[in-house]
């Protein structure tokens, strides 16, 4: 187990973390002391040596450790909310986040489990042979401009509306001062931010604890994306579904 300076140090200093602290940094703005949306992907796990056994990876020590750490800075005075995939190293990610906010006297309600961020619907063995081919950008833009049947992979848009209107209408019933906190993975942070917003992805991938945070305003969204806080329109049927 890393001690506290060692964990201060990784937080500070670590290239997996600076997507992390992006997001506290941008969580102090005044922009988000309204009701707010946090998506991330889960914490640090131990790396898999075949592609099908990702499922079933679970959190590093340090990971488990970070993520408490990232708990404890969110800001004390808001609620929080969290939910989390089905898949086992985002629970204990929600777990560690719920606690370190916990010992700093916040008030964190633990929702559990929300298939919406999870549940893309790709064929396993699709995504492993187009991964043997393709780097992730350029599956996911494959996946984006529609190459793909429905039995391969369902559709980009139609996934990431169905998760909008699952999380919106939670959002509907949060306390006005709450983040809702959301931990699920890599791709189908890429897959919201794109969907979402119109920002395509880049070289720069998501990292663990890396994610976005965004909030509504009377004629946009605004969105926490890579340390920067941007503008940006809700797409026509996302305003139907506000």
């Amino acid at each position: 187990m890393e001690n506290n300076f060692d964990l201060e140090e990784i937080w500070n200093k670590g290239a997996w973390t600076e997507q992390a602290r992006n997001i506290i940094n941008s969580l102090k703005n005044s922009s988000f002391d309204s009701k707010t949306i946090l998506i991330l992907r889960h914490s640090q796990r131990y790396e898999p040596k075949l592609t099908d056994e990702n499922q079933y990876m679970e959190l590093t020590s340090q990971g488990r450790t970070i993520a408490r750490l990232l708990g404890a800075k969110l800001p004390k005075k808001r609620t929080i909310r969290l939910f989390h995939s089905p898949v086992n190293r985002c629970k204990e990610t929600a777990e560690e986040i719920h606690a370190g906010f916990n010992e700093i006297g916040g008030k964190s309600i633990f929702k559990g489990e929300c298939t919406a961020v999870w549940g893309i619907g790709v064929n396993k063995q699709f995504f492993i042979s187009e991964l043997q081919k393709y780097r992730n950008i350029d599956i996911f833009f494959r996946w984006a401009a529609g190459f793909y049947t429905p039995d391969e992979w369902p559709s980009l848009i139609s996934y990431c509306q169905k998760a909008a209107g699952v999380i919106l209408n939670q959002f509907k019933l949060a306390p006005e001062n709450c983040i809702d906190i959301y931990i699920s993975h890599d791709w189908h942070l890429t897959a919201f931010r794109f969907g979402w917003f119109g920002l395509p992805p880049d070289d720069r991938w998501v990292d663990y604890l890396g994610g976005f945070a965004f909030t509504f305003e009377k004629n946009h969204i605004l969105v926490s994306d890579y340390g920067e806080i941007k503008t940006v329109e809700a797409p026509h049927w996302w305003k139907n579904k506000r």
